[in-house]
């Protein structure tokens, strides 16, 4: 009895896989936007107020503890 459960317990990781390769899918998600939106600032940062460029640097680093915190799995 204690091997089955031990067995199942084992097996039912593998539930989590899909969840795993969504979150993959998100970070790779989130690693474009991020980089998208720095070439943005990049090219721009002459013509952007300092308020719109706190305010995208805020969003920039918003994007990283997202990252951050779906890459602890």
């Amino acid at each position: 009895m204690e091997q089955l459960i031990e067995r199942a317990l084992y097996a039912a990781r593998w539930l989590l896989a899909p969840i795993y390769f969504g979150l993959s899918l998100a970070v790779l998600a989130l690693g474009i936007k991020f980089f998208q939106e720095l070439l943005h600032v990049a090219t721009h940062v002459l013509e952007m107020s300092e308020a719109d460029l706190v305010l995208t640097t805020l969003a920039l680093i918003d994007v990283t503890l997202v990252a951050k915190l779906s890459c602890e799995f």
